[in-house]
């Protein structure tokens, strides 16, 4: 069993890559349940805490990377999201180290050792490419199963409002940091100043920047799942191809009835603002789950802080609105979520297409389709008492980040595809017990206070922000989440890094005036 993919197909949850969060992802859940009903070949590249490879000699079969799209996959920078002119060719996406100690990202920790037995770095879609041809080297009656879920990437970008390069977008507004950090507020106008940085991604331009042009789309995964029918060494083999849900409807992205529940926690006197479109009139049933405008986590996560340190629900909203009006870069409308919608249906009905036309043994999974309809509460799915919604940790499907699906999440997922598997092949692999995984995923809001006590590791970067939304006590609803004392240093840290990781120019600045260390 071979897995191409993201950061889905990786195992990341809270934004963080570990063996923990690999074990418990949609991919090993479902080799899991195949393995009790066939001789399976599968094998993780599991990290510890730290990043580094558990058993680093051990050739993974799963070699999905977090973070690919269609053309990092194999390589390519894709030129739109970096503002260049043509896609072109990074080392930085392949894998070329040969000792473990050598490592230096993700590629390497992931992908290794299929570049030393090639002879040569590799990307991940050269690494599939190598174990169809290579590995196992003796035949079996057993065909080879390729999980295939690339794409999400194409369009998450525009979605999650922060990442890319040239500039790099981050969802957080200069002016709402000058009471709290004003010396990183200063340093992210002159981010601002030198294209570096852009805190206004919700807009059509910056949107359709981190879109893939769907006629490239196309023609990148024709190419690939090409190749993956191609590479053979005489097995039989069937390639299951995942659509892809809607990035509008996942937990990061949170609503006026979101923002309202949990910012009225920190002060019971917030509101939206007007300008803000709501989901629905307080007290009115929601009628279409699609519309309302909506803000990022990573927004939402100022407010928040800034209401829990004492400043003004007024303040607060002067990210969503100046002057009574909409600060349209900082809030995503229902235009601009239909505006990724559209595209990612152009995407899926892309692959379909090219699934279609690569012969018998390419299969079209709708796991997108499926998804969408549960997260927007289209289908109804309760498990263990639960309600399934894109409501952050309040329903009860993803982890910390809103992004990655929890272990619930997982396992519905790892279901859907075993069940096409099973179908396919004519086996009998079993379900997954949802009602059990529940019971253990640290992501539910067990007391109903809208938190959840999420995992034990530590957390870096990224998920230090996540992590000071943990709840210190899950059994009861009367302990809340408390912000620390240092929260904006922790806050200041953490965004430094996130600015700094695609542009050496702004990571100068920052030790110039020393913000970083």
């Amino acid at each position: 069993m071979v897995g191409v993919g993201d950061s889905l197909t990786h195992g990341t949850m809270d934004a963080h890559n570990n063996a923990l969060n690999t074990a418990n992802a949609y991919l090993n859940r479902a080799a899991a349940l195949l393995a009790q009903s066939v001789t399976l070949l599968f094998s993780q590249p599991f990290l510890n805490d730290n990043g580094s490879r558990v058993t680093p000699f051990q050739t993974p079969t799963n070699v999905g990377v977090d973070g690919e799209d269609s053309f990092s996959v194999d390589g390519l920078e894709y030129y739109k999201r970096v503002g260049a002119s043509q896609s072109y060719f990074t080392e930085s996406y392949t894998a070329d180290k040969l000792l473990p100690s050598r490592f230096a990202d993700l590629h390497d920790a992931v992908l290794y050792p299929i570049n030393v037995y090639a002879g040569n770095p590799v990307t991940q879609m050269q690494s599939a490419e190598w174990l169809l041809k290579n590995y196992p080297s003796d035949k079996t009656r057993y065909p080879t199963i390729i999980v295939y879920w690339i794409g999400n990437n194409d369009s998450s970008g525009a979605a999650l409002g922060y990442g890319g390069s040239n500039p790099s977008f981050l969802p957080i507004p200069a002016d709402a940091l000058d009471p709290v950090l004003p010396d990183l507020a200063s340093l992210f106008r002159w981010a601002e100043a030198q294209g570096q940085l852009s805190t206004q991604p919700y807009t059509a331009a910056a949107i359709d920047r981190n879109l893939t042009l769907l006629n490239e789309f196309t023609a990148q995964n024709s190419s690939l799942i090409a190749r993956l029918v191609n590479a053979s060494n005489g097995q039989e083999k069937h390639i299951f191809i995942l659509t892809l849900p809607y990035y509008s409807s996942i937990g990061y992205l949170m609503d006026s009835e979101d923002l309202e529940y949990y910012l009225r926690k920190a002060n019971p006197a917030y509101s939206v603002p007007p300008s803000f479109k709501r989901v629905a009139e307080p007290g009115q049933p929601i009628m279409n789950p699609l519309q309302g405008d909506r803000v990022s986590l990573l927004t939402f996560g100022i407010m928040y802080t800034l209401l829990a340190t004492g400043n003004s629900p007024a303040f607060a909203n002067k990210i969503l609105e100046v002057n009574g009006r909409q600060r349209d870069g900082l809030v995503l409308s229902e235009a601009e979520q239909q505006q990724i919608r559209t595209r990612i249906d152009g995407f899926n009905s892309a692959l379909r297409s090219i699934a279609s036309a690569a012969g018998p043994n390419v299969h079209v999974v709708d796991i997108g389709e499926y998804l969408n309809q549960i997260l927007t509460g289209q289908t109804q799915i309760a498990i263990g008492g639960k309600a399934i919604s894109r409501k952050w940790i309040r329903g009860s499907a993803f982890s910390l980040d809103g992004v990655h699906p929890a272990y619930t999440g997982q396992a519905l997922i790892a279901n859907y595809l075993v069940t096409h598997i099973n179908r396919v092949l004519g086996i009998s692999a079993p379900q997954a017990s949802l009602e059990t995984v529940i019971q253990t995923d640290p992501y539910i809001d067990r007391d109903g206070d809208g938190w959840a006590a999420g995992s034990n590791y530590a957390a870096t970067g990224f998920t230090t922000l996540l992590f000071l939304f943990k709840d210190p006590d899950d059994t009861n609803a009367g302990i809340q989440v408390s912000v620390p004392a240092n929260v904006w240093q922790l806050i200041s840290n953490a965004l430094i890094k996130e600015i700094i990781k695609n542009s050496a120019v702004v990571k100068v600045e920052a030790v110039r005036r020393g913000l970083l260390k």
